[in-house]
């Protein structure tokens, strides 16, 4: 169950959060809390071997909670490694926090075309838009890409062609799944032109429609 403190801090019992101790990062589990006294929470393991840690060590969490992603810097109060493994660390006087997504995604399966900004612009790789938002797209490709790439890409949509869209790569990863297109890949979008944001919207109010009326659909059986 979560709970949303009166700072908006979220937190939940059991909840998998990412510690990060002397430059080194370690997932834990939330076991606890008071409320602007203290935190509990897993005590640190290497390989199955505990950590040592000294009172007051700088220590900082991060997590995501509803398409939002928290992080705050605390200290180590004490730690207990028997007969239980948990840490008791300083509640947070301050967190900051940014949502991971901008706009609603829609699922989709469209081919698409981009070059690289860097290479030869009359080079174009291919590749599936497997969902879309108003800020940027979740894509499947055979090229490797790297963090921080700038793609200009084109894709057909039923409200027109969106034509040379600038995006920059945020993420990359597997796709295990296939061996066609190995690689799935989060895209930014850069400013659209008034165009290309038009047709854009108009895709996505077509989408949100159908899930309204295939909702109304299974409601009403």
């Amino acid at each position: 169950m979560k709970t949303v403190t009166k700072t908006g801090l979220h937190l939940s019992l059991g909840k998998k959060v990412r510690a990060t101790l002397r430059g080194e990062k370690y997932q834990v589990a939330l076991r606890g809390w008071v409320e602007d006294e203290y935190l509990i929470v897993d005590y640190p393991q290497f390989q199955g071997d505990l950590v040592k840690i000294a009172p007051l060590t700088g220590c900082s969490l991060s997590f995501t909670s509803d398409g939002t992603y928290f992080d705050f810097k605390t200290l180590v109060l004490y730690a207990v490694a028997h007969p239980v493994h948990l840490m008791v660390l300083e509640y947070p006087k301050s967190f900051t926090t940014y949502k991971l997504r901008k706009n609603n995604r829609h699922k989709a399966n469209f081919p698409f075309s981009f070059s690289v900004e860097g290479g030869s612009p009359e080079t174009l790789f291919t590749g599936t838009i497997r969902d879309l938002s108003l800020s940027g797209a979740l894509i499947t490709h055979s090229q490797r890409l790297t963090k921080g790439d700038n793609l200009q890409l084109t894709v057909n949509l039923s409200f027109g062609e969106l034509s040379r869209v600038k995006a920059q790569v945020r993420n990359v990863r597997k796709n295990p799944g296939s061996k066609t297109e190995p690689f799935v890949t989060g895209l930014e979008f850069s400013r659209l032109s008034q165009e290309q944001d038009k047709i854009l919207r108009q895709f996505m109010g077509t989408r949100m429609g159908e899930r309204r009326r295939a909702d109304r659909s299974r409601s009403s059986r």
